[in-house]
C-alpha cells in the first residue's frame, strides 16, 4: 500500500492540474469582483445613513424656525436674563418633548440658547465643538467616527436668531451595518470559493473524461482482445470526438495488422505443411537407402527441388498478399494512369502468349484517366486477371479486355471463354488458397492466392472486383476503381513521383 509520502511525490494528474489552473484563474477573478461590488456596497451603505441623518438635520432646523421667541431653559430654578412666561415655557417644554420624534438610540440631540447656553440634551457626550454649517460633518473622536451638525436657528417670522442646535449621530448604527454586511460578505465569499473550486475540479474532470475513456481503452489492449475494444465516442462534436475516431480507426487498423499477421503465419503454416512433408518424405528415402539407388536419388532430388520451388512462390505470394492488406497506407500518394497502364501490360501478354488472340476496346479519348493506386500493383492485378485466363483458356484462345468509365468511375473487364465456374466457385473463388479443381491448379503451377491478391488490392484502393461466370462458357472479371479528379493532388503525386527517380 502506498504510503502518504510516496503519493505527495508522484506527479499530478492532469484531471489535478486543469482543476487547480482553472480555480487559480476564476478564483481572483470572482475575489477582486466580489471585493469591489463588496466596497461599492459600502460605500453606498454610508451615504445612505449621511443622507438619512443629513435629512433629519434639516427637519430639526424647520421645526425649530417656526419659533417667534428665544430658546431659555425651561427649568425655573435657572435664572436667565428675559424668563420666558408662562404661555412661552408651556410651548418650549412641548417642543422639547416633541424632540423625540427626531431621535432614536443612535442620535443626540442638543439645544442651545441664544447666547450660545446648552439648556436640553438628550445625552451627555464629551466632543469637539464644530464651526457652523448646514451639513453633517466627521468627526474622529477617541478612534471613532461620529456625525455632527451645529447650526443656528433663525425665526421664518422675526429674522431674528433664537437659539441653535447640535446633532450627534453615534457611530453604532453605521459600524453594525458594515460589520453585519463584512460578515456576509465573508461567508458570501468562502461559499463562492468553495464553489469555485468544486467547479473546476467538476469541469475538469468533465472535460478530461474523454480522455479518461481513451486512457482505460488503452489499458485494455495489452489485457483483452483487440477486436472488442474501442474508445467511446462523446456527445459533443468537437476535437475530443474527432481524436476519438482517429484512434478508433488506429485501432480497427492496428487490429487489422494483428489479424493479417495472424492469418499469414496460419496460412504459411497449413500449406508449408504438405512441400515440407514431401521433402521430408524424400530425405529420409534417401537416408534410409535410396541414396545408393541412382534413380531414387534423382528422383528424389528433383522432386525436392520441385516443392521448394513451389514454397518459394508460396512465401513471395503469401508477402504479396500481406502487403496488399496495407496498401492504403503504404501508398496513400500514389496515382496510376489507367489507358497507359493496361496497354501495357495487355501488350506484354500478345507478345509473351502469342498463341492466344487478344481484343482491347478502350474508349480512350486522348485525355489521361487517373485512379489513386500504385502502378505496378495495378499491373500486379491485372497480371492475376489475364494469367488466369489464359491458364483456364484450353479451346478457344481468345481474351478480351476492354476500359468504360462514368462520371465517377472506371471499370476494367477480362473475358475469356475457358472452363467457367458454378455458382459456389464464384462466391469462394476470391478466398485464399481456394482452387476450383485443386488437382489440375497444381499443375498448372497454382496456390490459390492470385485471386486473393487481387482482390486484397482492388478493395485496398477503394475499388470493387467481381466475377460473371457460366461453367464451360467462360468467365469475366470486373474491376472497379474510382477516377481521381483532384488535380492538385495529381500534380502533388506526379511531383512526389519526380523526386523518386532522382
Amino acid at each position: 500500500m502506498e504510503t502518504f509520502k510516496e503519493k505527495i511525490k508522484q506527479p499530478l494528474s492532469l484531471k489535478w492540474k486543469w482543476g487547480i489552473l482553472l480555480f487559480t484563474f476564476f478564483a481572483p477573478v470572482i475575489i477582486i469582483s466580489l471585493t469591489w461590488y463588496h466596497q461599492d456596497v459600502n460605500d453606498n451603505l454610508s451615504k445612505q445613513v449621511y443622507d438619512t441623518y443629513q435629512n433629519k438635520y434639516e427637519n430639526i432646523d424647520e421645526y425649530f424656525q417656526q419659533f417667534t421667541f428665544p430658546f431659555l431653559v425651561y427649568n425655573q430654578s435657572e435664572t436667565t436674563a428675559r424668563p420666558l412666561s408662562d404661555e412661552q415655557y408651556q410651548v418650549q417644554r412641548n417642543a422639547v418633548s416633541n424632540l423625540e420624534y427626531f431621535e432614536d438610540e443612535y442620535t443626540t440631540i442638543r439645544l442651545f440658547s441664544e447666547s450660545n447656553q446648552l439648556i436640553y440634551e438628550t445625552m451627555t457626550l464629551n466632543l469637539p465643538s464644530i464651526n457652523h454649517s448646514d451639513q453633517l460633518q466627521e468627526v474622529q473622536h477617541n478612534g471613532e467616527t461620529f456625525l455632527m451638525g451645529y447650526n443656528t436657528v433663525v425665526s421664518d417670522s422675526t429674522g431674528k436668531k433664537i437659539g441653535s442646535f447640535q446633532l450627534i449621530v453615534k457611530p453604532e448604527y453605521y459600524t453594525n451595518i458594515i460589520q453585519h454586511q463584512n460578515q456576509l460578505f465573508w461567508r458570501v465569499l468562502l461559499l463562492i470559493v468553495v464553489i469555485i473550486g468544486v467547479l473546476s475540479f467538476v469541469l475538469s474532470h468533465r472535460f478530461l473524461r474523454p480522455l479518461t475513456y481513451l486512457n482505460n481503452s488503452l489499458d485494455l489492449v495489452e489485457e483483452e482482445n483487440l477486436s472488442d475494444i474501442r474508445v467511446r465516442k462523446p456527445v459533443s462534436e468537437d476535437e475530443w470526438s474527432d481524436l476519438s475516431i482517429h484512434v478508433n480507426k488506429l485501432l480497427d487498423k492496428i487490429d487489422k495488422y494483428v489479424t493479417n499477421q495472424k492469418q499469414f503465419v496460419e496460412d504459411v503454416s497449413h500449406e508449408l505443411r504438405t512441400p515440407v512433408a514431401i521433402v521430408e518424405g524424400h530425405l529420409k528415402l534417401l537416408n534410409r537407402w535410396g541414396k545408393d539407388d541412382p534413380e531414387v536419388l534423382e528422383e528424389s532430388i528433383a522432386s525436392s527441388l520441385q516443392e521448394i520451388t513451389r514454397m518459394k512462390g508460396l512465401v513471395q505470394e503469401m508477402l504479396d498478399l500481406s502487403r496488399a492488406e496495407n496498401v492504403d497506407i503504404d501508398y496513400k500518394d500514389e496515382i496510376t494512369e489507367v489507358y497507359s497502364t493496361t496497354e501495357q501490360v495487355f501488350n506484354n501478354f500478345k507478345i509473351i502468349h502469342e498463341d492466344f488472340d487478344f481484343y482491347l476496346d478502350s474508349d480512350d479519348d486522348g485525355e489521361s484517366l487517373y485512379i489513386q493506386a500504385f502502378r505496378n500493383h495495378i499491373e500486379q492485378v491485372l497480371i492475376i486477371l489475364l494469367d488466369n485466363a489464359v491458364k483456364y483458356s484450353r479451346d478457344r484462345k481468345e481474351i478480351h479486355v476492354s476500359i468504360s468509365k462514368s462520371f465517377t468511375k472506371v471499370e476494367i473487364a477480362i473475358q475469356d471463354f475457358g472452363e467457367g465456374m458454378t455458382d459456389d466457385d464464384k462466391e469462394k473463388v476470391f478466398g485464399r488458397f481456394y482452387r476450383i479443381d485443386k488437382a489440375r491448379s497444381r499443375d498448372k503451377g497454382g496456390n490459390g492466392l492470385g485471386l486473393s491478391i487481387a482482390k486484397q488490392l482492388v478493395e485496398g484502393y477503394k475499388g470493387a472486383i467481381r466475377v460473371e461466370s457460366v461453367i464451360n462458357h467462360g468467365s469475366i472479371f470486373y474491376i472497379e476503381f474510382p477516377i481521381l479528379n483532384d488535380t492538385r493532388q495529381i500534380y502533388k503525386s506526379k511531383q512526389i513521383a519526380e523526386r523518386k527517380k532522382l
